[in-house]
């Protein structure tokens, strides 16, 4: 055989030291999937041109990478007898559920575009012709999708062979719940706790146990020990039976809703072979065969129709559908605009708003059917095909485009197959859980743009077309502060509002109609205030600046830790330049456009502000009382940039960003802002 032939048009054929430097590497991958390797032979394929393809997973640190050791030897075989030359990569991403409340949180988003970078780089070094990627995290999947996808472009631009990718999501996770034994232990503390106290323990610890589940009992827990009702000793010995449990590998966050909707996304873009999107399961051995035949199948033929860039391309549209039908998640906003931004294409505010509205919300809104391992431990049965049923559901009504391709052909062969949505998990679109996803966008003196979510409040007529009475926070630490202070978030507000701002902000939202007691107008302050909490017709906005990608890397917020009484989350709205977590779910104000630190209005509210919002007419604004017979004006946003306090809060917040860690901070001055997906700035 002629060595490093030009004739192949592939620099590391032509060159002297890619196959002395990556057939060592080559040799140990195999070695770790029980492979004797075989030189001779990994140089005759090298040489002949055979596809060098990279298996890339996250480091052993990631939780997601758990359990999937075994697949990635599976795999690594199947390339090898498929005659395909495998190469392990494993690249870093932080957790972003060991990041919470943590200086690490600043760093857990934005390490999407890092492992995107990193990715891109070690492909084009490398010289690799295709990929095989394993994971749950969203924002690694989406990382290296948006990696491959600009490999694959710069190559098909120097008329290089396209770029091909198959994406393999890890297992979800079964449920986990506590055994009668450990039941039992709970039980013998109930008598002595208060009857919500009772009920609200006893309903928590036979849910399935997870991390999220930990917290809210270890929650309780120290509730009851504040009151006295059980020991410390009682106290730790049940917190330590809970986390053992949700320190099980299968309770960890990939069995979670936010997990399912991930794997679906990814697998609308056609990149992940059929009933392999969503299982309890690890691939059989024929599974792992059809994939590496048909990765290996186009690679050969220079299929241009399912190149990675292709695919994600004419897949993005039916992939913003999925996110409205799947409840819309913010965090998936960006990423749908990051995908877009990396193969060209500008997702318009028209459409987003048409898809957030027209496309019902078709999973499951039944948070005690465990929507992520259910759904999986279903289609493992037969009873549902995962993403092909959602597009089958969705195509029914023309909402996606069924002639789109994917691995395994186009949607329309694929959803033949594809069982119909039962009403479980699956809603049909006559009967959707929702009429929409739930995300409303805004704007105003306030922000240039925002995105509403509504959560699961049941009652949206109640908190829209209001008046709020708003308290600020700089960065999440000031609100994490206050909320540990026995007054709490609440009692801070209470203090700086006046009585007529009270009085008059109820008389606009309810008038009459709430005053059940007749005349309120000679009531006090305080008579007011616990009147207003008690009937849940207080209205406050609680903003939490400085948390955008400019700032902080755009972290999550998570208002249930400031206020974990129901009564009082109930009553309180966040908004934020930062992003909200799928655990709140309640009424949210995110994406805040533009952030605290560019100088957006956001930072220039007071406590004691009134902010009226009106999601029919997308309202977003800063308003004070006038004598209107709306009882308000909404003031000009000259006015707010003009306050001294924006301008002390955004020195405050360059102050506080020359602590971060430099090379990080790089990273954070070369993004776009939450409206363009904070994409990696290239213009």
């Amino acid at each position: 055989m002629k060595m490093h032939s030009h004739r192949f048009k592939d620099p590391a054929i032509s060159r002297a030291l890619p196959v002395t430097i990556l057939t060592p590497l080559i040799e140990e991958t195999m070695r770790l999937a029980r492979i004797q390797p075989d030189r001779d032979m990994i140089l005759d394929r090298f040489m002949a041109g055979h596809p060098r393809i990279a298996v890339v997973h996250g480091s052993e640190d990631h939780p997601p990478n758990i359990g999937s050791r075994d697949t990635l030897r599976r795999l690594v075989r199947q390339l090898w007898a498929a005659g395909a030359l495998p190469i392990e990569v494993i690249q870093a991403i932080p957790c972003e559920e060991l990041t919470y409340g943590l200086p690490g949180s600043r760093y857990a988003f934005l390490g999407r575009n890092v492992w995107a970078a990193n990715l891109a780089a070690q492909m084009e070094a490398h010289c690799y012709d295709a990929a095989v990627v394993m994971g749950a995290c969203d924002k690694m999947m989406i990382g290296a999708l948006r990696a491959l996808v600009e490999v694959d472009l710069a190559r098909q631009q120097r008329k290089a062979r396209p770029v091909y990718a198959v994406f393999l999501p890890t297992v979800v996770g079964r449920k986990i719940k506590l055994n009668e034994g450990e039941l039992r232990r709970f039980d013998a503390i109930l008598d002595r706790l208060s009857p919500s106290e009772a009920v609200e323990l006893f309903e928590l610890i036979r849910l399935p146990v997870n991390g999220r589940l930990y917290e809210r009992v270890k929650a309780c827990l120290d509730e009851c020990f504040g009151n006295r009702s059980i020991l410390e000793s009682e106290k730790d010995e049940l917190e330590r039976i809970v986390a053992a449990r949700a320190a099980s590998a299968g309770a960890a966050s990939a069995s979670s809703r936010a997990s399912i909707v991930t794997r679906l996304m990814i697998a609308t873009f056609g990149l992940v072979p059929q009933k392999m999107d969503i299982s309890t399961r690890p691939p059989r051995d024929e599974q792992l065969e059809h994939v590496v035949e048909r990765l290996v199948q186009g690679i050969h033929r220079r299929e241009r129709r399912i190149s990675v860039a292709q695919l994600t391309r004419s897949n993005l549209q039916n992939a913003v559908t999925v996110w409205s039908a799947t409840g819309g998640h913010p965090s998936w906003f960006l990423h749908l605009n990051y995908l877009a931004e990396a193969v060209g294409v500008h997702l318009s505010a028209n459409l987003l708003r048409s898809k957030m509205t027209k496309v019902p919300f078709l999973m499951s809104a039944d948070t005690h059917l465990e929507t992520g391992s259910g759904i999986a431990a279903e289609a493992d049965a037969g009873g549902n095909s995962g993403i092909d049923t959602l597009m089958r559901t969705l195509s029914e009504k023309r909402f996606v485009d069924d002639r789109a391709a994917t691995l395994d052909g186009t949607w329309m062969s694929r959803i033949m197959e594809a069982r119909s949505a039962n009403g479980k998990f699956f809603q049909s679109t006559m009967t959707p859980s929702f009429p929409n996803c739930g995300l409303a966008r805004v704007h105003g003196n306030l922000c240039e743009t925002a995105l509403v979510r509504l959560g699961c409040t049941a009652h949206p007529e109640l908190y829209d077309q209001k008046v709020y009475l708003a308290d600020f926070y700089l960065g999440q630490e000031e609100l994490r502060e206050i909320a540990a202070q026995p007054e709490g978030v609440l009692g801070r507000i209470r203090k700086r509002v006046n009585r007529d701002d009270l009085y008059r902000v109820w008389s606009i939202n309810w008038g009459q109609d709430g005053g059940l007691n007749g005349d309120m107008s000679g009531w006090n302050k305080r008579r007011l205030w616990e009147y207003l909490f008690e009937q849940d017709l207080l209205r406050v906005m609680i903003f939490v600046g400085g948390e955008g990608p400019h700032a902080a890397g755009m972290p999550v917020v998570r208002l249930s830790e400031a206020l974990p009484d129901e009564p009082a989350r109930r009553m309180c709205l966040l908004a934020t330049d930062g992003r909200v977590g799928p655990a709140d779910g309640g009424m949210s104000i995110v994406h805040i456009v533009p952030e605290a630190i560019d100088g957006g209005a956001l930072a220039s509210v007071r406590a004691g502000d009134w902010i009226y919002l009106d999601l029919n007419k997308g309202e977003f604004q800063a308003v004070t009382a006038a004598r209107k017979r709306s009882g308000y004006r909404v003031l000009r946003e000259s006015e707010l940039v003009r306050r001294a306090d924006l301008r002390k809060r955004v020195h405050e917040l360059e102050r506080r960003r020359a602590h971060f860690l430099p090379s990080v901070r790089s990273v954070f001055d070369s993004v776009s802002s939450a409206a363009e997906g904070v994409s990696p700035i290239t213009g």
